[in-house]
């Protein structure tokens, strides 16, 4: 039996937790349907919900595989620092750190298709908004995710961070541009995205996951897959 820790930030906004749930049963979907019986999904989060990570690891067993799938975007310091720490205090023999699902093709695509759902037309100016990171790792992730968004589009595209980090979202903003919402699910930082938005007269994207939406669930899932599939070749 392998154990695939899906490990997200965690949130306080219902939508949120509902998306979240959605790519993890998605994922768990897709392991059913490739290996029957091998894997069992988890549940764990960094932040704000529990179980935390460190509590779904005491209750699994030391002798048989884990794989920490975080459900986040970017590097940063909960993939580098947090799950790190919860892997060594563990005390699992064969324990793994898949890597964030960022950046990703298949996320520049998801990417595009909420940019047309929002009526962007080719040569509209877009701005991809990122959460932030004060790691370069996390900077250089979401500069990579802005460049294969441009690929996609095929215009250049930038970028802003949510957070009071540079280059800032609202700083990168124009009148009638459209911001790419790089961000998980609803929550806290989407708020911010959409009065970014409202104060520059700006045009903005639902996040990559909302509540019912199982093609995109699925796609994330399937990024998911692939960080899992890597982490268990090592």
């Amino acid at each position: 039996m392998i154990h695939l820790v899906a490990t997200s930030h965690g949130t306080n906004n219902l939508q949120g937790r509902e998306s979240i749930a959605l790519i993890r049963e998605q994922l768990a979907a897709l392991l059913h349907e490739q290996a029957p019986g091998e894997y069992t999904v988890h549940e764990a989060f960094v932040d704000v919900q529990e179980p935390s990570l460190e509590t779904v690891l005491a209750g699994l067993p030391s002798d048989e595989t884990v794989v920490l799938v975080p459900l986040l975007l970017s590097t940063g310091y909960h993939t580098q620092v947090d799950m790190q720490r919860a892997a060594e205090k563990s005390g699992i023999r064969d324990i793994r750190r898949a890597e964030a699902l960022g950046p990703s093709p298949l996320l520049a695509e998801l990417l595009a298709d909420r940019l047309k759902e929002a009526g962007w037309a080719p040569g509209q100016s877009v701005v991809l908004a990122g959460a932030g990171s004060s790691r370069a790792d996390g900077r250089s992730a979401v500069e990579e995710q802005t460049a294969l968004l441009s690929q996609v589009l095929g215009q250049q595209v930038s970028f802003g961070f949510v957070a009071e980090i540079d280059p800032k979202l609202a700083d990168e903003l124009t009148a009638n541009c459209f911001i790419a919402n790089y961000l998980m699910s609803r929550g806290f930082f989407d708020t911010k995205v959409k009065r970014a938005a409202e104060a520059a007269g700006a045009f903005g994207t639902a996040p990559l996951v909302v509540p019912g939406d199982d093609a995109a669930a699925r796609v994330l899932a399937r990024v998911a897959l692939a960080r899992l599939e890597h982490a268990l070749a090592d």
